[in-house]
């Protein structure tokens, strides 16, 4: 077993006799054969243990059994101690996830003058995660079981079976510690330990390396299938002003386009009913919501942006003063002209119809103006409609208020209102500042 361990490490860390390790030592059978391979093999390292006290006097008995075998090789112990069912309480999590939780957060702590943190996950480990993932519901992904290695962390025993592991520290007098809880089948991995996985040996007695052979080909397949999603998505996303615009033209027709937009959309977290339903989706404006984004459906394209945060209240400008911290304004006199704005960034009033307080806002349901221009009154959610404008930009869009009126659609459109007239001797044209509004 120490060759094939040996093959293992220099697999997965290159030259491991030039690296630091730090082992997570829990004092149980599988740990305890990870530090005696460790130790056999002359690689430098030092063991971290985790004292959770949940199982009152032994908890206490493990991390004495670790402290004692560390000293007695001379190898550095690390100790952490928690008060776990308090941390547990004000989480929400369940009590393994929490202790999980505290565990990689101290190693990742500790971490840092070392090349790698090893654990003693092994091929049956795996099985039951396999097994378990399937049960709650998993992708391709899902099915691949514990990653040999992840970032700094490396599993060098994934390859050996708990069977094998046991007759190694029986051949090596290699001294342990049992964890009582490992018997609950409450807990849901130790009833697929117990219970699951022995009527399936009766069925195969070779399961726990047919389900490892199972899992490289899932791997194997898994690779190709990420890069399938990750070739496609180049062609079909671009990002424009922190947006990510995904090309429907790409999608739509295209074998199995639900799986392929769930792929593209998962980092944003939408669900499976929501993708069905944005691919059913023929009108633009349409809106999803994931817990950090939202999607909007356009025309031909979707759109994800992070979720809006949007401002309700109101700013006033009292006066000009104030108003000139967002704007730029000058005051120009008619008798040279008036300026005709070549675009919606630029906004001409009479002098006398500036009044204060001047307000700027979002869109509200039921608003209206009179476009400069145009024929009169116009819903503002309909000119948006007409100016191609989505619906999340839609609620993004500023716009400046006078009294109670809208007096110009900021980067769109004035109000026929507040136009300049041959008989005014004064104007105002207002611009935004970068960056300001």
């Amino acid at each position: 077993m120490i060759q094939r361990f040996q093959e293992e490490m220099y697999r997965l860390a290159g030259a491991p006799d030039h690296s630091r390790y730090l082992l997570a030592v829990s004092g149980g059978i599988d740990s305890m054969v990870l530090a005696t391979l460790f130790l056999q093999s002359g690689y430098t390292f030092e063991v971290a243990h985790c004292n959770f006290h949940l199982r009152g006097a032994d908890s206490d008995h493990d991390m004495c059994f670790v402290q004692h075998w560390a000293s007695a090789h001379q190898v550095t112990c690390h100790v952490q101690e928690f008060d776990t069912i308090a941390i547990q309480e004000n989480s929400g999590e369940s009590i393994e996830m929490t202790a999980r939780n505290l565990r990689y957060q101290w190693f990742s702590e500790i971490c840092g003058s070392f090349d790698y943190l090893v654990t003693a996950h092994h091929a049956n480990d795996d099985m039951e995660t396999i097994l378990l993932n399937l049960v709650r519901g998993c992708g391709l992904q899902g099915l691949t079981g514990i990653p040999d290695r992840n970032g700094v962390i490396i599993r060098p025993l994934l390859p050996f079976s708990s069977e094998e592991i046991h007759t190694f520290a029986a051949e090596h007098h290699i001294d342990f510690v049992t964890d009582i809880t490992n018997a609950d089948e409450e807990i849901k991995r130790n009833r697929i330990r117990h219970t699951i996985i022995p009527v399936l040996q009766q069925l195969n007695p070779n399961i726990v390396h047919t389900i490892a052979h199972n899992k490289r080909i899932l791997q194997q397949q898994s690779a190709l299938y990420n890069y399938a999603v990750a070739d496609f998505s180049r062609r079909a996303i671009s990002e424009k002003d922190g947006a990510i615009l995904i090309d429907r033209t790409e999608i739509d027709g295209f074998p199995f386009s639900d799986v392929l937009l769930y792929e593209i959309l998962k980092p944003y977290r939408f669900s499976e009913s929501d993708v069905r339903d944005m691919l059913q989706a023929d009108q633009p404006g349409k809106l999803f919501c994931a817990p950090e984004h939202v999607l909007v459906v356009d025309r031909n394209t979707f759109i994800v942006r992070p979720n809006p945060t949007r401002i309700d209240e109101e700013r006033l400008f009292k006066n000009l003063e104030e108003l000139q911290k967002c704007f730029s304004v000058k005051r120009l006199s008619t008798a040279d002209g008036i300026l005709k704005p070549a675009d919606g960034y630029s906004f001409i009033i009479p002098d006398h119809k500036l009044i204060f307080p001047v307000s700027l806002r979002f869109w509200q349901q039921g608003d209206f103006f009179y476009p400069f221009g145009g024929k009169g009154k116009r819903k503002l959610s309909d000119f948006f409609t007409d100016q191609k404008v989505n619906r999340l930009d839609k609620e993004r869009i500023p716009l400046l208020c006078i009294g109670d009126n809208i007096a110009w659609v900021i980067g769109f459109r004035s109000d026929e209102r507040f136009k300049v007239q041959k008989s005014d001797t004064h104007y105002y044209c207002i611009t935004p500042l970068e960056q300001k509004v």
